[in-house]
């Protein structure tokens, strides 16, 4: 039954229904008298459902946004007329945001004021050709900070200056909640793109980030159909600069054509490198991009290497200004979201940088902004998911490992050969970017992390659990910048994976404890001391490990070293007291133990190793007798 129950859900799945539908199955489940461990794994399988369709939601939607931004920048490449343009894209920022009015203001330097230049969704004529009086209105506190502005009820809000007419034009239109953000071109406000709502709503992050990118286009274009407008003059006036202007056209195509590739490939999906690479075509020099750190991220081939002494110093003054910075043949941008820093992109061109390459270079950092920030978004989605699968295979309680596999699998991570399990301590602060580079362990070796407190818990495939958890540790200890110690231990199947998480993190407390910071050792590599923490006897593999090369000689020629090891330690090291015992000569003991010293190496006698070595030969006596 609870098999039937699991194929409705994803029936439901697959027809799309409405969230109800999910809950009316579990309540059938009820009613038929399922067990209440059936109804558990029900009630599991009825959450992974519901995670499973709002995520289809959520790619339907970025689908949708993608296709509205690929028809805004096919319009942009194709349409030519401002009030055209503008239009356009007042109608896709009422689609992507689903609002019920979007509307562009322009700043008019003659007048001081601002007036509404296209809209989308007013029902009233005030709206257009309205003037808008320099600091009034969301739309003046945008034109003044540069910074997005919203509110959820304009006419009770006493946040900002209203004026009469404004005012009258807003109950018009029965606007209540109204976001604004500004339309910039080279720092500068140009003019606002504002989306409404005639009902109390909140604005989301992906709200502002989505206004934010269609006023960067709207920027684009006023910019264009500026230089444009001001080409096709000089074309009338000025006949004898036609060979300028054709090439100023031409560096204007150029311009679009290359934004509308850099597009493109954000919508294909693609990468950095590839944004990177399409930049480097349209402009004469290499292209690089950096991290917040300064670390190379993508580099465009076929051109010097720029000095990364110099990538730095580029990337911090573009960083310190806020904005582009030029050098002469060197210009640098900054990667700059709302929330957080993503680096830089810098051209190193191979003659002075000219307006062009400076607006492609820009155009390139919104693109790769973008994907970088998408592809963090991702990252950090899918680094939940498997520090969530990771918490329920350690967890006490018990488990549905035929769920925990379904899991596992649909995130490409097979629990049969990931049994090497990796507890890692990390002494820095902060540690956002060593939980970073843990996940994207995971990822890449098609396993899992999660995170406790101040330790980083990872599962990986592989045969050799020392070599798998030094690559790992190796890779921590490069992101941090700091020593890492961590406990290692192989789990015998799924079911014995939470055992080798304790085993491996008494590994961790036992090298932290004994002072080894920096170092990777399972039971076996600590000796004595890892057999006592050790959830599995390790007798007969601790006795191999500390005297097997005595043993084995032994054996191979006869011998009895073995015998003698033990009586030498019984008489406190003695080798003359030795002899006695064994009835033999000094010399043929002081022979004997330089063969031992030759097996076991010539530190076997300090004092930690003798003690291991003792321990050894009383565990071998106990098991023949």
């Amino acid at each position: 039954m609870a098999h039937g129950y699991g194929l409705s859900f994803l029936k439901l799945l697959v027809d799309d229904t409405d969230i109800e539908a999910f809950d009316e199955a579990l309540a059938l489940a009820r009613a038929a008298g399922e067990p209440a461990g059936r109804l558990d794994i029900l009630e599991e399988e009825r959450a992974i459902a519901l995670r499973l369709r709002e995520r289809l939601l959520r790619h339907r939607r970025n689908e949708a946004e993608l296709q509205l931004l690929n028809d805004t920048a096919n319009d942009l490449a194709s349409l030519r007329d401002l009030d055209t343009i503008l239009q356009a894209i007042a109608d896709r920022a009422r689609r992507l945001l689903d609002c019920d009015l979007a509307y562009i203001s322009l700043s008019d330097r003659g007048r001081g004021d601002s007036y509404i230049k296209a809209a989308a969704g007013n029902i009233s004529g005030l709206l257009r050709e309205l003037r808008l009086p320099i600091g009034t209105g969301v739309g003046g506190i945008v034109a003044r900070t540069g910074e997005p502005y919203a509110v959820a009820a304009y006419l009770t809000d006493d946040s900002f200056a209203h004026t009469t007419e404004i005012d009258k034009t807003v109950a018009a239109e029965r606007i209540e909640s109204l976001l604004g953000v500004p339309v910039k071109l080279n720092q500068e406000v140009i003019g606002v793109l504002l989306a409404a709502h005639r009902s109390q709503q909140d604005f989301s992050s992906r709200d502002i980030s989505v206004l934010m990118m269609l006023g960067s286009h709207a920027a684009v274009a006023i910019e264009n159909n500026r230089l444009l407008s001001a080409a096709q003059r000089a074309v009338s006036e000025l006949r004898v600069a036609n060979d300028t202007i054709s090439s100023h056209m031409a560096d204007l195509e150029r311009t679009a054509e290359v934004h509308e590739r850099l597009t493109r490939l954000v919508i294909q999906g693609n990468g950095v490198d590839e944004v990177v690479q399409a930049t480097a075509t349209a402009v004469s020099g290499t292209v690089v991009v950096l991290d917040e750190e300064g670390t190379i991220v993508a580099q465009s081939c076929g051109h010097d290497t720029v000095p990364a002494d110099e990538l730095g110093r580029l990337s911090a003054d573009a960083w310190q200004a806020g904005h582009t910075v030029i050098r002469t043949t060197r210009c640098a941008v900054p990667l700059i979201t709302e929330s957080e820093p993503l680096g830089t992109i810098v051209l190193s061109a191979t003659a002075q940088v000219d307006a062009t390459d400076r607006r492609i270079l820009e155009r390139a950092a919104l693109v790769a902004s973008l994907v970088l920030v998408t592809r963090r978004r991702m990252a950090e989605a899918e680094a939940r998911v498997r520090g969530e699968l990771l918490g329920d295979l350690l967890a006490a309680h018990d488990k549905d490992y035929d769920l925990l596999r379904h899991r596992a699998a649909l995130l490409d991570v097979d629990l049969a050969t990931c049994r090497t399990v990796v507890v890692a301590r990390v002494d820095d602060e902060p540690r956002e970017r060593v939980y970073a580079a843990a996940a994207a362990i995971a990822r890449r070796s098609h396993g899992l992390a999660t995170f406790q407190r101040s330790t980083v818990i990872l599962l990986l495939p592989g045969d050799d659990p020392q070599a798998v958890a030094r690559r790992a540790v190796d890779e921590l200890a490069r992101t941090s910048r700091h020593p890492v110690t961590a406990g290692t231990a192989r789990a015998a199947d799924i079911t014995h994976i939470a055992a080798a998480f304790r085993e491996a993190d008494n590994c961790l407390h036992a090298l932290v404890a004994l002072g080894r910071t920096g170092e990777i050792a399972g039971t076996r590599g600590l000796g004595f001391v890892g057999a006592l923490f050790s959830g599995e006897p390790t007798t007969a593999s601790f006795i191999e490990s500390v005297i097997g090369p005595v043993i084995a000689y032994d054996r191979t020629h006869h011998s009895d070293l073995v015998h003698t090891l033990d009586t030498y330690c019984r008489t406190g090291q003695h080798a003359r007291n030795t002899a006695h015992l064994l009835h033999l000569h000094v010399n043929t003991v002081t022979q004997r133990l330089s063969r031992i010293s030759q097996l076991l190496g010539a530190t076997w006698r300090d004092p930690e190793r003798l003690l291991e070595i003792q321990v050894a030969l009383r565990l071998l006596r106990v098991s023949k007798s």
